[in-house]
């Protein structure tokens, strides 16, 4: 026997539009009375016509809004590669993708692209953004219109977001720390580079390295925040390195790293100070390979883009929750021979 809308909407005491909407991953419909109609549907073995849900999709799409650190930061291309693949797995299902990307020194323009897509009334929102009070309510208010919401990458504590996707980034830091150590034996001076301790990725890498160093003769001798932009990073490390001419080592936890290896070189010390950064951008290989760059740690952004999407398509069409409020990407490092030869 077919089960209907009707059938599932009286069981759970709401409206045929209320059922219409979840099934169809529309916005406007509470967590816990989506996952209550989502609960009933399965209970009573509704199964949906695919072909002509297939057809409603593609004639109103539904919308996930994506808000990001701006194009020019090279990182986040390869996080929207994995939201391309998935979105591209997704397509027949009427899934369309629209991005909004904010200056990372700026709060309000991330909080007010959250705005626009929760009055755009799309039906859900990845995010990866400051951990700041302007975007905690803009989270807190888009759950509460029944719009959730993932962080990517870097998380915003204590919000009302569905889960975060990303790398361990304490550990990431504690890592770092690890392999300074044993380049760097007793007492070592070392420079740490973040783009912006206001978000909670920078600052929990730096958190883990500095934790990690605790007890040792190690120093950090300065913290520079450059927000990933090549000249304010160029500026900051050639104002330290002019200044610590006793300097060890450089942390990159995050910044321009061609700015910092530029402004390495141009001090003439390059392969003279141990380095360790993250992620593998070309010049991140290319310095690899000239033993300009100890170690990398990499976490994976291709899979916290594809992750992201593929949870909110789950959340949205079939009611089914993340396993973690953590999902964690893996953690690895790699040295110059982990690189493929030339050819």
């Amino acid at each position: 026997m077919t089960v209907t809308i009707r059938q599932i909407a009286e069981k759970a005491g709401v409206s045929r539009g209320t059922v219409d909407r979840v099934l169809n991953g529309r916005p406007g419909v509470k967590p816990q009375i989506r996952e209550r109609i989502m609960a009933i549907a399965h209970e009573l073995n509704y199964v949906p016509n695919m072909a002509a849900k297939a057809l409603a999709l593609n004639k109103n799409p539904v919308k996930f809004g994506v808000v990001m650190p701006p194009k020019e930061i090279a990182f986040f291309g390869e996080v929207r590669s994995g939201i391309t693949a998935a979105a591209e797995e997704l397509k027949d299902f009427g899934i369309v993708v629209e991005y909004r990307y904010v200056d990372n020194r700026r709060p309000e323009e991330g909080a007010a692209a959250i705005g626009q897509l929760i009055g755009e009334g799309v039906s859900g929102i990845l995010v990866s953004l400051m951990d700041d009070e302007l975007i905690r309510a803009r989270i807190n208010d888009a759950a509460a219109q029944g719009i959730p919401v993932v962080t990517f990458n870097s998380d915003v504590g204590e919000s009302k977001r569905v889960c975060f996707v990303g790398q361990d980034l304490y550990r990431s830091g504690q890592i770092a720390a690890g392999l300074m150590r044993r380049m760097l034996r007793g007492k070592a001076r070392v420079l740490v580079l973040a783009s912006s301790m206001s978000f909670q990725a920078h600052r929990s890498r730096v958190n883990g390295f500095r934790d990690a160093l605790s007890g040792t003769e190690m120093e950090i001798v300065q913290l520079i925040q450059s927000y990933d932009r090549y000249a304010d990073t160029h500026s900051q490390v050639s104002d330290a390195l002019a200044r610590h001419t006793d300097l060890d080592g450089i942390y990159m936890a995050t910044g321009d790293v061609a700015g910092c290896l530029d402004a390495v070189m141009r001090a003439g010390l390059g392969g003279k100070l141990r380095m360790v950064c993250n992620d593998l951008l070309p010049e991140v290989e290319q310095w690899l390979r000239q033993g300009l760059i100890d170690f990398t740690i990499m976490q994976n952004p291709l899979r916290q883009g594809y992750t992201s999407l593929r949870i909110m398509y789950d959340l949205i069409f079939s009611g089914k929750r993340p396993e973690s409020e953590y999902l964690y990407t893996e953690t690895s490092i790699i040295i110059p021979e982990c690189l493929e030869r030339n050819p």
